[in-house]
C-alpha cells in the first residue's frame, strides 16, 4: 500500500517565518534582560540577533511581540546570532499580533447629576436593603 504523504524525519523542522519583531531575553542567575532583533520564528524555536552574550545549552526566559515569558534552551550563538528551542510550542501568529485597543468611552452629551434620587418603584428599592421584611 502507497501513501501520499512524506513520513516526518526526527531532525525535521518546522517552517520558519522572517518576522519584524522584538524579544526580550532574561537569563537565569542574573543580568541585566538584553533586547534583541528576531530573525525567524516558528511554534518550536526562535533565531535572534545580538545574541553574543547567551552561550549554548543555557536556559532563559523570552518574550516575544506580545508573548508573555515563554522558556527556552539556547541551542547555538554563531556570528552574533543564537537559536532558541522553546520549552512549549508557541502560536507565531500570536507573537505577531498587535495589542487591541480599547476603544474610548463615548462622552456623555449631558452632565450627569450626582444629586438626582435613583429611580425606585415599590418594593424595589428596598430590595438591597438589610432592615427589609
Amino acid at each position: 500500500m502507497s501513501h501520499d504523504y512524506a513520513e516526518p524525519t526526527p531532525n525535521a523542522r518546522a517552517p520558519r517565518a522572517s518576522v519584524m519583531l522584538s524579544a526580550t531575553v532574561e537569563r537565569f542567575g542574573g543580568g541585566a534582560p538584553t533586547k534583541h532583533r528576531v530573525r525567524d520564528l516558528s511554534p518550536g524555536g526562535i533565531r535572534i540577533d545580538q545574541a553574543t552574550e547567551l552561550r549554548p545549552g543555557a536556559t532563559v526566559l523570552i518574550w516575544v511581540g506580545i508573548l508573555e515569558a515563554v522558556g527556552a534552551t539556547v541551542k547555538w550563538v554563531a556570528e552574533g546570532c543564537a537559536g532558541l528551542a522553546f520549552a512549549e510550542e508557541i502560536d507565531p501568529e500570536h507573537a505577531r499580533a498587535r495589542a487591541s485597543s480599547v476603544p474610548r468611552p463615548v462622552a456623555a452629551t449631558a452632565p450627569v447629576q450626582a444629586s438626582a434620587p435613583a429611580p425606585g418603584a415599590g418594593w424595589i428599592t428596598d430590595m438591597q436593603s438589610p432592615y427589609r421584611t
